[in-house]
């Protein structure tokens, strides 16, 4: 929640207020790897940008009480150079860039948050994200742009922060499957005979793009396991092909509810769109039906016994 609470407080068409966007914030980058001096790394949850001022923000979201103090560290090694370089960004105009470090985390570890990070004696503020509320706490070591956007005690939420990241590289497969079924459906009734894994990852992951090439990665991987999980289902429907060459390959469309008779295309789409039932495994012929089992009776004196009316 906390990751889809800032990001929703960056977009400014959302349900809930908006400071973010509206001091001209905006974020460029998620999981973001970053080199740190003394050869240390760390993955930056989220990085927003100030473009007027080329101020950078790198987040670090924690959904425990806890923070890895050795990683708060490396966080104070960060250049702005880096984030710029890490994001691709292009600045808007010859300025020299800033960064600080933002900390999430949920209204209930709050105060426990704030205690670790003030006993690691790193100032970075800290956003506290709750069902009703968000609040910049220690705010005396933000920068002015933050402070400007949060310049009241709280910011009141109409409604629970929005998905807008529903699933991640971290997440099951299981999760990958419903939203890669729709992107194959929507293949097919555009006509496509053939998607790249790589496409499908664009198109069901959201914000795909911003992620890290490592995150990228992983998300591409958990989208082919998802395909080809859903070409076994319906083997007269899609079929999974090797790249050549090697790499994520693609989903073959054999055939497509377009070419059935009128009257059976929205059923047809309709049950690609669902998730298919399990099949009921295969009977052992060794083992003996329940039913025998409890009237002590097999088929085989099926033959010897009267067919009653």
């Amino acid at each position: 929640m906390p990751i889809n609470a800032l990001l929703g407080l960056c977009a400014p068409h959302d349900v809930n207020p908006s400071p973010l966007a509206a001091a001209g914030f905006r974020w460029v980058g998620l999981e973001v790897p970053l080199r740190c001096g003394g050869g240390g790394k760390v993955v930056a949850d989220v990085v927003l940008v100030h473009e007027a001022s080329a101020h950078l923000v790198v987040c670090e979201s924690k959904s425990g009480s806890n923070i890895e103090v050795d990683q708060a560290l490396r966080y104070s090694d960060i250049t702005a150079q880096t984030v710029v370089h890490a994001v691709s960004l292009t600045l808007p105009h010859a300025v020299r860039p800033s960064v600080e470090v933002l900390y999430l985390g949920l209204e209930a570890h709050s105060e426990r948050l704030a205690l670790s990070l003030k006993s690691a004696e790193v100032p970075y503020p800290l956003l506290s994200v709750g069902k009703a509320s968000v609040r910049l706490t220690r705010a005396e070591g933000a920068s002015h742009q933050l402070r400007d956007a949060f310049s009241g005690p709280s910011t009141d939420l109409i409604a629970p922060p929005a998905a807008y990241i529903p699933f991640d590289h971290d997440s099951e497969v299981h999760e990958f499957v419903t939203p890669v079924r729709a992107r194959l459906v929507q293949a097919m009734a555009l006509g496509e005979t053939d998607v790249s894994i790589r496409v499908l990852a664009e198109r069901s992951c959201p914000n795909f793009l911003m992620y890290g090439q490592a995150a990228r990665g992983q998300l591409t991987k958990k989208v082919q396991r998802a395909a080809r999980q859903i070409a076994t289902e319906h083997p007269g429907t899609y079929a999974y092909a090797e790249a050549p060459g090697g790499g994520e390959g693609y989903i073959r469309i054999l055939r497509t509810p377009e070419s059935y008779d009128a009257r059976g295309r929205t059923q047809a789409y309709q049950a690609l769109s669902r998730q298919s039932p399990r099949r009921r495994p295969a009977v052992d012929p060794n083992q003996l039906d329940l039913l025998q089992e409890l009237t002590g009776t097999d088929d085989s004196e099926g033959d010897n016994v009267k067919e009653r009316p």
